[in-house]
């Protein structure tokens, strides 16, 4: 695997799962509902397995099919009054479709997690496209690692 690209993806599972973990946990002092918490919870068992594929990562050559499924998680942006999703790590860049028309939205060094089933959310559909190239990445040669290669620096 290429030492940069090998590099980012360190801080986003674990730079990115950490800070996640951290904003996730702040909200379980604000729900009222069983179905919150299990919600939260579910968002930190994500975080924490971005945290376990970058420690991983940082050992040696980390599977990329997890990897994959990782990023490919954040890759969807769905909102509706009947469900709305979106999860991302580190950094995000959404361009969406939604009623107001075509928008973008970029967030660098956080995390977000949200899941809600009948909401107010307005109707749209939109990717992360930071998450969608590296999923890309994840498929091209960058990701290879040479079976000649090895792990010292």
């Amino acid at each position: 695997m290429n030492v940069w690209f090998r590099r980012l993806l360190l801080i986003l599972t674990i730079g990115g799962g950490f800070v996640g973990v951290a904003r996730t946990i702040q909200f379980f002092s604000h729900v009222d509902k069983v179905i919150a918490y299990v919600v939260l919870l579910a968002f930190v068992c994500l975080y924490g397995y971005g945290i376990f594929l970058g420690v991983k990562l940082s050992e040696g050559p980390a599977p990329p099919r997890h990897l994959r499924v990782y990023f490919g998680l954040q890759i969807p942006f769905i909102s509706s009054p009947i469900v709305a999703y979106r999860f991302a790590t580190a950094f995000q860049t959404t361009i969406a479709i939604t009623q107001s028309g075509l928008g973008w939205d970029v967030r660098f060094l956080g995390s977000e997690g949200q899941f809600a089933i009948l909401s107010q959310e307005p109707w749209g559909v939109g990717i992360n496209v930071i998450a969608s190239a590296i999923v890309f990445l994840l498929y091209s040669r960058l990701a290879v690692v040479p079976e000649d290669a090895t792990l010292e620096p």
